[in-house]
């Protein structure tokens, strides 16, 4: 089975590796730097996996601040407990958040410290915090 989390669009993969946008990708397609099978077009859009870039590129630049969507999920888990508390420190994470991007911070949110190239959502602007904040919301909980 194919793992779809491994497969980026040129600009996700852009901004994973800190590039403006995916025109650098491009030239490397156009000078083969990349494998037949390890990029593709699908309509307009150009693909290519986690595994591709590393080899093309290297790591993946590390992020102003990473955070891992198990541990976020953890904090909603407890609040069914202790509701207070928990909903305090999502009120905190959430606030912390907001003051990385005064400071022109990227926040990354992947899927656990044991799998770190799987990012779930890479925050970088305050539309994708509002974004973000919006699905924290839909949680049906309340940390208002």
């Amino acid at each position: 089975m194919i793992d779809l989390s491994q497969v980026l669009t040129f600009s996700e993969a852009a901004d994973k590796w800190g590039f403006a946008n995916g025109n650098t990708l491009r030239k490397a397609v156009e000078r083969n730097k990349f494998l037949p099978d390890e990029v593709r077009k699908s309509g307009d859009v150009w693909l290519t996996t986690y595994e591709a870039m590393s080899r093309v590129f290297g790591e993946p630049r590390i992020t102003d601040i990473t955070l891992s969507y198990n541990e976020i999920s953890e904090l909603f888990i407890q609040s069914v407990y202790q509701q207070k508390e928990s909903q305090k420190k999502i009120q905190t994470l959430l606030q912390s958040l907001h003051t990385a991007l005064q400071e022109n911070k990227t926040i990354s949110i992947i899927e656990s410290f044991e799998h770190p190239e799987r990012i779930m959502v890479i925050i970088k602007t305050s539309a994708d915090l509002a974004s973000f904040e919006r699905y924290i919301r839909s949680l049906s909980i309340n940390i208002d």
